[in-house]
């Protein structure tokens, strides 16, 4: 092997991750062993802070299949979880306690390929997520196609989204629902494991944490001048936060549910445009905390940590409406779907009742 480790720009490598893995990697993909690495680097894929859950490390490859001798160049992103020795031990616990590792693991191993199979049943090739090559379960880790390679790129998250970027999430995210609507529908207990959200009763430490982080935010605003008003109001709100979010988080089967994203904000998805630089598709990159739940909670998160501050509710009900029609093109059109759908009416309502997540976000 000829090894170009960049070790220096990555916060941490994975005890596993060698030269080793990476000829286990590439015999996997081009299923066979006669095949020779040559050199590989790896590199941050994220800036520090990005994506405080996991460990995300782009590992480029030149390698040579043997019967062919024709040399190849690979790049594939590699996401694992973090050390539990890691710095951030108390993220690192709460992110133990919601399971977001094996979660994550389930829906690239069985939930995403079904869905796409269902969409290609109805003659739909969208696609929701990178290519996966291999679910390394011992590793807890996904080897992962690089985006980049198609020109998939992610927006800034400090600038944030505007119309046409939150159109394109939106549709696919319409997509993405009324899929999960119809695979439930043919698979009841398909969803188990995703019943419950990470606000929830017999989580404390989740509850204490975001506790925490709301007293930091009181405390923050009671900095400013003339923001006193707010404080209070604030102070109060803050016995009513967690029973308003595990009332959110407490799926009812009697509404209109589906499987949500779950973190559907500009740092989970990544985006492919024309020659105009205008977005014309997106795919989502973390599905790490799913729940079968009312898909308020997916929307409400888009339209409050991704928007732009001044479309936010001047295009919240154009939103709202674009991704009602999408769903009800792919589940009612597409599909043939004839269980409870709501009117367009009642989903307004779905959204203002489910209005807390915005005030989260």
């Amino acid at each position: 092997f000829m090894e170009n480790i960049m070790e220096e720009q990555l916060e941490e490598v994975p005890r596993f991750l060698n030269a080793d893995y990476i000829d286990v990697i590439v015999k996997k993909i081009e299923k066979t062993n006669n095949v020779k690495v040559q050199k590989f680097e790896l590199k941050p894929v994220t800036k520090k802070g990005n994506h405080y859950s996991s460990v995300m490390i782009r590992i480029v490859v030149d390698y040579v299949v043997v019967e062919s001798k024709n040399p190849k160049h690979l790049s594939l992103i590699l996401k694992t979880t973090y050390d539990e020795k890691h710095d951030d031990e108390e993220s690192i616990k709460l992110l133990n306690e919601f399971d977001v590792h094996n979660r994550e693991m389930e829906i690239y191993e069985t939930v995403l390929d079904e869905f796409h199979k269902l969409l290609r049943s109805i003659n739909d090739g969208t696609v929701f997520s990178a290519h996966k090559y291999w679910l390394d379960n011992t590793n807890r880790a996904l080897i992962l196609e690089d985006l980049m390679v198609r020109k998939y790129k992610c927006v800034n998250r400090i600038e944030r989204m505007d119309v046409a970027h939150a159109k394109v999430a939106l549709i696919k995210l319409a997509k993405y629902h009324a899929t999960s609507i119809i695979f439930k529908q043919k698979n009841p207990q398909a969803f188990a494991k995703f019943s419950k959200g990470y606000f929830s009763r017999d989580k404390p430490d989740i509850r204490e944490f975001f506790f925490r982080h709301f007293d930091g935010l009181i405390e923050l605003v009671s900095t400013w001048e003339g923001y006193e008003y707010y404080v209070e109001k604030l102070i109060k709100f803050k016995d009513l936060l967690v029973e308003r979010g595990i009332e959110l988080y407490t799926p009812h089967e009697a509404n209109f549910n589906v499987l949500t994203h779950g973190d559907f904000w500009s740092n989970n998805m990544m985006f492919r445009y024309d020659s105009e630089n205008n977005p014309i598709d997106v795919i989502f990159v973390d599905f790490q905390i799913p729940q079968w739940n009312t898909p308020a909670i997916d929307i409400h998160y888009l339209i409050h940590t991704s928007i732009k501050e001044h479309l936010r509710f001047s295009k919240q009900n154009e939103l709202v409406q674009m991704y009602y029609y999408a769903l009800k093109e792919t589940l009612i059109d597409g599909y043939k779907y004839t269980g409870y759908f709501p009117t367009l009416h009642e989903f307004q309502i779905i959204i203002l009742k489910s209005s807390l997540h915005g005030d989260n976000g």
